[in-house]
């Protein structure tokens, strides 16, 4: 017989008696245990890949909100980016202010009346 049947031979005997061993199986079949074990892996495999999970309402609506959220943030960031910039400028023109004072300063202080 083909490896496929004989696969097909474990898995069905497996389905028909979940509770017998790997060696059970061996034996009824006619193969090793290490190819029982091989081909219920391989079924497991297909089986858990076969299942898409299912997104629910709530999930849906979690995803959004964080996505929400996300974009949220960087808009924050961009405006903290740009507060950033317009403070920078601010400080200089602060500096500038403080020495055209000062240089008035310098000018009262020193005239006669």
């Amino acid at each position: 017989m083909t490896k496929l049947t004989k696969t097909k031979q474990i898995i069905a005997y497996k389905e028909a008696n979940p509770t017998h061993k790997p060696s059970d199986i061996a034996k009824a079949c006619g193969v090793t245990n290490a190819y029982v074990y091989q081909v219920l892996h391989n079924a497991k495999k297909k089986a858990v890949k076969a299942v898409k999970p299912v997104v629910s309402e709530g999930q849906d609506t979690l995803r959004k909100e964080i996505k929400r959220l996300h974009e949220d943030l960087d808009g924050w960031r961009e405006l903290y980016l740009s507060a950033h910039e317009a403070l920078g400028q601010l400080e200089q023109d602060v500096v500038g202010y403080r020495a055209v004072i000062s240089y008035l300063q310098g000018k009262l202080d020193g005239a006669t009346v």
